[in-house]
């Protein structure tokens, strides 16, 4: 197989106290033994992650998980849903279980088309056997476009020149009450409910895939502008994903920031202010003209 499928831990791609899945056996997450099949032949993406769990479930690596499948062309975050530990159960398990499957299915295909990521998320779905539920997003390059599904209130936005180009949706059926899949013992959705995604891509957009524990605290232009200077700093993509997760972070614990949820709570009449501490998982993806 090939690809890269993570856990837990901080900062960029080898970092002490990542847990990890090498499943290329490559030295990075972006290299492999084996050619990969050309799936755009106009743009390709170069991407790298960056996770800081909450700190309260750092010692079981936290419950968002996330892939890079190998030569770059998908990639997929998703956030375990936390009331799974008032029952006992590992929140993080189902998010790692489901983004494993995503990851290995696409090992099995040989072209791209816009039903991909839709096809993997139901795929990897009925694969799952851990309990719990989790939100999903996943994004596959093809044909100098941005196809995605999207199931709850992960996601992923676009900046092109600094500014939001596009972001998804959330889907929530009520204030931080997200659509979400699951075990068949969970009050979830079917990820049919899940939202599909074209967006045409330039050289030069970077693409941001992540969980709620970014767009609870980082407001998307903030976002856009962010990994923007990053890479007119010449950062790579995973130095533009870790400062933007301690950007959030630093937010996150801003008791008197009026945050992106702070906002939508007293937007509904909720007396709230202050980041909301969480997972932080950020997928950075590079978009760039293909050589040849």
């Amino acid at each position: 197989g090939s690809g890269w499928i993570w856990s837990g831990g901080s900062g960029a791609p080898g970092a002490p106290g990542v847990t990890h899945r090498d499943i290329s056996a490559s030295s990075t997450p972006s290299s492999s033994q084996q050619t990969p099949p050309v799936f755009d032949k106009e743009l390709k993406m170069s991407s790298a992650a960056s996770m800081l769990p909450h700190p309260e479930k750092e010692h079981r690596g936290g419950e968002d998980a996330y892939f890079i499948h190998n030569g770059d062309y998908c990639i997929g975050v998703a956030d375990g849903v936390g009331g799974w530990a008032e029952v006992g159960v590992d929140p993080g398990l189902y998010s790692r279980e489901l983004m494993s499957h995503a990851l290995n299915l696409l090992d099995d295909i040989d072209s791209v088309h816009p039903g991909v990521p839709q096809s993997i998320l139901e795929e990897a779905h009925a694969k799952t056997r851990a309990r719990g539920s989790c939100t999903a997003c996943i994004v596959c390059l093809h044909d100098g476009k941005a196809h995605a599904s999207n199931l709850g209130d992960s996601g992923f936005l676009i900046s092109r020149d600094g500014a939001v180009a596009f972001i998804s949706p959330q889907q929530q059926h009520e204030f931080n009450f997200p659509y979400q899949i699951g075990s068949p013992d969970s009050m979830s959705d079917p990820p049919t409910k899940a939202d599909s995604h074209v967006v045409d891509l330039r050289p030069g957009d970077i693409l941001i895939a992540a969980t709620d524990g970014l767009f609870d605290n980082v407001f998307p232009d903030e976002a856009a502008a962010l990994v923007h200077l990053s890479r007119k700093k010449g950062e790579n993509p995973g130095e533009a994903a870790a400062s933007l997760t301690k950007y959030a972070k630093s937010r996150a614990v801003d008791q008197k920031y009026l945050s992106p949820f702070a906002y939508g709570a007293q937007q509904l009449g909720y007396r709230y202010l202050g980041g909301k501490l969480d997972d932080i998982t950020v997928v950075v993806s590079y978009v760039s003209a293909a050589e040849g």
